[in-house]
């Protein structure tokens, strides 16, 4: 009956709701089997998560169990993802509304998650939950992009794709006073546009002698016992992260791990 109904989905989203009854449809051994294959380490776990993402339409959390371990919550709806907490990871502020912007964020958590799994077997939990208020979200599509989007060690970009999933805000500037990209809270985005358009000053205030290209910097400067701005200057790009105090020490390590020194 299920095979029936998917047959005749016609229209925009179909498809994964065909795929979704497709697997309803399916023999249990075919379940089993496949959480078989994830616990002993055999499925790729971002191929599970966007396989379940994609078949999720109302609310649900999916906790992503290594061993005896929380190792992640995410939160989806309507073949949508719209959060992603790492095991013990603080809690950040709401993500960017730009979806680009959202799955660009996720899929540097996932490859994260990917990465501390190490290979383990793995279990996926599905639990019902509130539907997601004023959170940043992508498509499954949008998040599959962003997973294979080459990585760019050793650049400004590679830092970025680390940190900015820990930030409560972020401004990137490209040479001028008009910030390249931004989201996050407006009080936020407000002192983090004033940091960057300091910065554009600072550059062009300049000599005739085109001098060579500075070094890549990262400067934390707290401006409050709760939270910190942290300035990141490479390859012609600043980077401006309003932090937490627990996130700020994170932070520091994702930059050491992109340009430190080998």
């Amino acid at each position: 009956m299920a095979q029936a109904a998917a047959q005749n989905l016609q229209g925009a989203g179909a498809g994964g709701l065909r795929l979704a009854l497709e697997r309803l449809a399916a023999a249990p051994e075919t379940f089993r089997e496949q959480a078989a294959a994830a616990a002993s380490g055999q499925a790729s776990l971002q191929a599970v998560l966007l396989r379940e993402i994609g078949e999720t339409v109302l609310p649900r959390e999916l906790t992503v169990v290594c061993g005896q371990e929380t190792a992640a919550v995410l939160v989806a709806a309507q073949r949508r993802l719209a959060a992603v907490h790492m095991g013990t990871a603080p809690e950040r502020g709401a993500g960017p509304d730009d979806p680009a912007a959202a799955a660009r964020i996720f899929a540097g958590q996932l490859r994260a998650l990917e990465e501390a799994a190490g290979g383990r077997g793995f279990a996926i939990r599905r639990r019902p939950c509130q539907a997601p208020d004023g959170a940043g979200s992508c498509t499954v599509e949008q998040l599959r992009k962003a997973l294979e989007a080459p990585s760019r060690g050793g650049t400004l970009a590679a830092f970025r794709e680390l940190a900015e999933a820990k930030a409560e805000a972020m401004v990137l500037c490209r040479g001028d006073e008009a910030p390249a990209e931004s989201w996050g809270p407006e009080a936020l985005l407000g002192r983090l546009q004033a940091a960057c358009k300091a910065a554009a000053g600072r550059a062009g205030g300049g000599t005739a002698a085109r001098l060579p290209e500075p070094k890549p910097e990262c400067m934390l400067l707290p401006v409050s016992p709760l939270q910190s701005i942290l300035a990141a200057s490479a390859g012609g790009e600043t980077l401006l992260l309003a932090l937490s105090a627990e996130a700020a020490t994170a932070v520091l390590e994702d930059w050491n791990s992109v340009f430190a020194a080998p």
